[in-house]
C-alpha cells in the first residue's frame, strides 16, 4: 500500500471538481438569473391579468347598475305615457280578432281569408306590421337583455 499516492490522487480529484465548478459557475449563475427573471416576469403578467379581470368585473357591475337605472327610467316614462294611450290595447285587440273569429262558427273562413290577404301583401307592409307589434310589446323585453346602455 502506498498511502502517499492515494492522497495525491484524492487531492487531484478535488482539484478537478474545483476547476469544473469554477468553469460551470458562470453559465449556471447566468441560467439561474435568467430563470428567476423569467419567473418574475410571469408573476407580474399574472398580477396584471388579475388586475384586468378585476377592472372588467367592476365595469360590468357598473354597467349593470347603469342599465338597471336606465331601464327603471324608461319603464317610468313608458308607464307615464301609457296611462293616456290606447296603443297597447288597440294592438292587442287587432291581433286577437282573428284568433277569436277562428272559434266562432261560420267566422273562421273570414279570419282565414283576412290572414291570406295579409300574407299576399307586399313584404315591406308585413314587416311594417311586425315592427309596430314589436315596438309595442317587444322593446321592454329586448331592453332587459341589454347590458351596455
Amino acid at each position: 500500500m502506498l498511502p502517499s499516492k492515494d492522497r495525491t490522487e484524492g487531492h487531484e480529484g478535488r482539484e478537478g471538481i474545483s476547476i469544473l465548478s469554477k468553469i460551470l459557475a458562470g453559465p449556471l449563475s447566468l441560467i439561474g438569473e435568467i430563470y428567476r427573471e423569467r419567473m418574475r416576469i410571469r408573476a407580474e403578467a399574472k398580477a396584471q391579468e388579475r388586475q384586468i379581470q378585476a377592472a372588467l368585473a367592476e365595469r360590468k357591475i357598473e354597467l349593470i347598475k347603469q342599465g338597471l337605472t336606465a331601464d327603471m327610467n324608461w319603464e317610468m316614462e313608458f308607464a307615464r305615457q301609457a296611462s293616456s294611450s290606447w296603443k297597447d290595447e288597440y294592438t292587442l285587440i287587432v291581433v286577437s280578432i282573428p284568433a277569436i273569429m277562428a272559434f266562432v262558427p261560420g267566422w273562421s273562413r273570414y279570419a282565414k281569408a283576412g290572414l291570406d290577404a295579409l300574407s299576399a301583401m307586399p313584404y315591406w307592409y308585413q314587416l311594417l306590421l311586425l315592427s309596430i307589434f314589436f315596438a309595442t310589446y317587444g322593446i321592454r323585453y329586448w331592453r332587459r337583455g341589454q347590458t351596455d346602455t
